[in-house]
This record gives C-alpha cells, structure tokens and sequence, in this order.
C-alpha cells in the first residue's frame, strides 16, 4: 500500500493541518542501536488519542518551522502518537512503542546518537487509516485483559490511549528516585546509616511531600505513577479550577489523600496554600502546567524544601532563580521528556487496571475529516473539553 487517508502536517500559514489521501513510507529503522534496522509492517489505526504535543506541532506548521520534525524526504508529517493498532499480519492488537532510534538509550540519546518518535518527530504516526511501524516495536495488550480472538472494548481503549504519557510519567518518578538518591543519600549518611539504606531513605523522604503544580493529563498520571509506587506519600496538585472539578474529583474518587489547590490567587498565597496542605515544604516539586508561574511559587516564593528538587515536565516557560538561595539551599533542576520500552510496557499493563476511561471523551471521526483545525481548537481549547478525546478509526474493530 502506498496512499492511504488520514491528517498530516505541513508548513503553511493558514492550513498547517488537513484530511486526505496522503503517500505512505518505509524506510528501515532501528528501534535500538546494536538491533538491526528493519522496515516496518502495514498495521490499521483503531482507536487515537489527542495530545498537546499535536496542537504545538500544528502552530509549529503554521510558523512554517515545521521542517526538522518531517520524516527524511518529506515535506509533511502523518502526525498521533497515541492509540491502538490492528496487525493484521499477526491477527492481534498492539501499541505502538514510539520512541526509538540509533542509540543505546532513547531516553538518554547522546550527541553522536539518533531518535525518531512515531507521529512527533521524523516518522509519520497513527492519525490515517493504515501506517507502516516497526515490527518489534508493537507491544502486546496483556492477554487477561484482551484475550486472543477477543474485540476491544471503548473502556479499554479508553484506558490505553494514555500509554504514551502514562510512560513518560512512569520515566518521570525513576529520574527523581535516580536524582534523589545521588542528590541526597550524604543528608542520611550522616545520620549513621550505611550508602544503601540512605540511598533508600533519600528517595523515601524526598517523596514523602510532593507537589505537582498543573493538573492536566501529564499532573493526573504523574500524581498516579508516584501513588502506585509510594502508598503513603502527601501529594498535592494543583491547577486552575474549582476544587471539585472532574480532574481533582477524579483523584479524589479513587486516590484517598491527594489533596487540590486552586491556582487563582498571588503567587505567595498559592505557595501559603501548598505549604499548608502538605504539611511542610515540598521535598519533590514536579511543574507540568505550561506557565511560568510553576517557578515563581517554586523559588521566588520559597515553597521548594532545602535539598529539594525541581522536575520540569513543562515545554515552553522559562525557569528563573535567585542564584544565591538556589545555591545554600542545595536545589536541583532537571528536565527530561522521554521513556524506554519498559516504560510503556509497564504503562500499558497499568492503564488497563485503571478508571483513566472516566476521562475520556469521544468525538466522531467524520468531525475531523471535515474540519481538521477548527476540530483541533476544539479539542484543546473549549472551556467544556474532557481531558482526553478518542476518534475511532475502525469500527468493526472496537465494541
């Protein structure tokens, strides 16, 4: 097959995102540096996700800037990176694992090593009827969840199509236990205990206060990665609307102890606030919002504990310091938006045991076929938009 319809991305002012008949490609890739490279195999889009990520890639287009991210010899890019996949060559479900390249580690790629990201950056994605992907890097949908010969229900694919940010969140919590243990195992050592249990202890009590100040899909599922692994650690998130909102009545629901904080006062209340719910200064704070006031409450405000460490999962806004309190206080800042195979392997058998589903809400295909940027505005900007929208591709394989 080399056509097939779906949207796709180019670099024009007024129409950076359309719907149509758009060339397929496959060029060999490598999913890993030392595997070989290998051409990937025709599967059939069922079910996509929308992320944020599409939104900045069509204002990207629209700046004409869009180049760097086409596949090699292209001058459009099939954009999604979010869904499920039929294989029919394998008669099976599958996701698309979406990071891989000429590199040891993906989520490390150093400067004499390659990426690609399926529907992100140099390889065209899921959002068209039928794709080429690499045939290794299709992951399995557990078979207690999705047995063989079995359709795929809405509430799954619902939960399933946050693999892509469930992975980067699960990438997120093992980067702050990695950086707490190096950052902080000397503060317990000098209590006596030997290098691994301050090791332990560092990553214990730097997530025991944690807040993670925006509330999107990238602050639900990060406040979720850390509650799966530490039962008992005092989270606060933080956003814009009301306390009882779907978002904050989502965790509420089914996480007993993860506390909200409205956003809409100064930027020393809103610390005032934080402080108060978590019961101290936050040891871990994660800034997924988008805006710069992630730093100011941060820093400015003095609300990041001693030895504290500040995850910036935020595109676009910039972070600012007082070097001299940054300094005595021992702070640390990183940023890093990646993930590995196991990352989503593990999201995937996660999401399915989760009521992620509640979140999601459907819109026709036929709305994006005919107006594919006005249906984007939509989906991003309305004030009533659900924190997810799925679009089934195929309906004969979903009930």
């Amino acid at each position: 097959m080399e056509r097939t319809e779906g949207t796709y991305l180019v670099n024009h002012a007024d129409r950076p995102l359309r719907f149509g008949e758009v060339n397929l490609i496959n060029p060999p890739r490598r999913e890993r540096r030392g595997l070989p490279p290998k051409e990937g195999i025709l599967c059939e889009t069922v079910c996509t996700g929308f992320c944020g990520t599409d939104w900045e890639l069509m204002q990207m287009g629209s700046r004409e800037s869009l180049g760097p991210k086409f596949p090699e010899g292209q001058s459009r890019l099939i954009n999604g990176h979010e869904g499920v996949v039929w294989v029919p060559e394998q008669k099976r479900y599958a996701i698309v694992l979406i990071r891989g390249g000429d590199s040891w580690d993906p989520s490390r790629f150093e400067a004499d090593e390659t990426y690609f990201e399926y529907g992100c950056d140099g390889a065209d994605g899921l959002m068209a009827h039928h794709g080429y992907f690499h045939p290794d890097m299709l992951l399995e949908i557990p078979r207690e969840h999705l047995p063989d010969g079995a359709r795929l229900s809405r509430r799954l694919a619902s939960r399933l199509i946050f693999a892509d940010p469930m992975a980067c969140m699960l990438f997120q919590r093992e980067r702050i236990e990695d950086l707490l243990m190096g950052h902080n195992w000397r503060v317990y050592a000098a209590r006596g205990l030997e290098r691994e249990a301050a090791m332990d202890w560092a990553v214990r009590d730097g997530l025991s206060r944690v807040v993670i100040y925006g509330l999107g899909g990238a602050g639900i599922l990060g406040a979720i990665a850390i509650r799966d692994s530490y039962p008992d650690a005092r989270i606060v998130t933080v956003g814009r609307s009301e306390p009882g909102s779907e978002k904050h009545a989502f965790l509420a629901r089914h996480w007993d102890g993860i506390e909200y904080v409205q956003t809409r006062m100064s930027a020393q209340q809103t610390a005032a606030a934080i402080e108060d719910a978590l019961g101290g200064r936050p040891k871990v704070f994660i800034g997924s919002s988008g805006t710069g006031a992630e730093a100011e409450v941060a820093f400015e405000c003095g609300l990041l504990d001693n030895n504290g460490i500040y995850a910036s999962f935020s595109l676009g806004p910039r972070i600012s310091y007082d070097s001299m309190p940054f300094g005595f206080r021992n702070h640390l800042i990183f940023g890093a938006i990646n993930f590995r195979r196991d990352h989503m392997q593990a999201a995937i058998e996660l999401l399915c045991g989760l009521p992620v589903d509640e979140l999601v809400g459907e819109r026709l295909l036929e709305d994006l076929q005919r107006d594919p940027s006005g249906f984007y505005g939509e989906v991003y900007r309305a004030p009533d938009r659900p924190l997810k929208t799925m679009v089934v591709w195929d309906p004969l394989r979903i009930e």
